[in-house]
């Protein structure tokens, strides 16, 4: 009899997809007295064959928004490489370099191919906002469709790390506000830089 979590490491998904499986009708668990789901092995062969997932590799992605960076990138991919050996995952790494607002980048390029042609097992985060700032859930239901996992190691940040992703969140809301008053008012207008520089001071004062 195998737990709900071993059953899903057997069948490649995720607990949220065989719960869903459960209620679809796809696939039987049988109950415990404390009300926890138990697979049985006959259960787990009859929905897919189990065997090892060959060819199929761990991706640590670690991502920086600027090469001033580097510092914090070293580290990232120290812990999540540190990580992938103590769990015996056979890895490589993605380093990227761009905003958690850039979808162009090329080691997010790149994952995605990777996850979208069914060459990864699983993802392994050093905080979640590392993989992406904004739309994290569309990547997530694009793993869950290829049966990748995300792994994100840390759940709660220590004060470089909150130090440091103020600094890029300061980056992206520039870059936002940049994008849009240069469509309002022209990249090279007299408004265009009073705001900026008004909001660069706002920042500052409320540092």
């Amino acid at each position: 009899m195998y737990s709900i979590n071993e059953a899903a490491q057997l069948l490649g998904v995720h607990q949220v997809t065989l719960r869903r499986w459960e209620k679809e009708g796809k696939i039987k668990s049988i109950k415990t007295t404390g009300g926890h789901r138990r697979y049985t092995i006959e259960e787990l062969n009859r929905v897919r064959k189990v065997s090892p997932k060959e060819g199929k590799i761990t991706i640590g992605y670690c991502r920086v928004s600027s090469s001033d960076q580097k510092g914090d990138l070293a580290r990232q991919v120290d812990n999540v490489s540190s990580f992938c050996t103590a769990k015996g995952y056979s890895f490589r790494i993605i380093e990227d370099l761009g905003s958690g607002l850039n979808y162009n980048k090329k080691g997010l390029k790149e994952l995605i191919t990777l996850i979208q042609t069914n060459e990864v097992e699983r993802i392994v985060i050093n905080y979640k906002d590392r993989l992406i700032r904004f739309g994290f859930e569309i990547i997530e239901q694009m793993c869950e469709f290829h049966n990748v996992e995300i792994e994100i190691i840390n759940h709660t940040s220590d004060k470089t790390y909150e130090e440091e992703l103020e600094e890029e969140l300061v980056e992206d809301i520039l870059s936002i506000i940049t994008v849009f008053s240069s469509r309002l008012y022209g990249s090279r207008s007299h408004k265009q830089k009073k705001l900026k520089e008004a909001v660069e001071e706002t920042i500052k004062e409320n540092s």
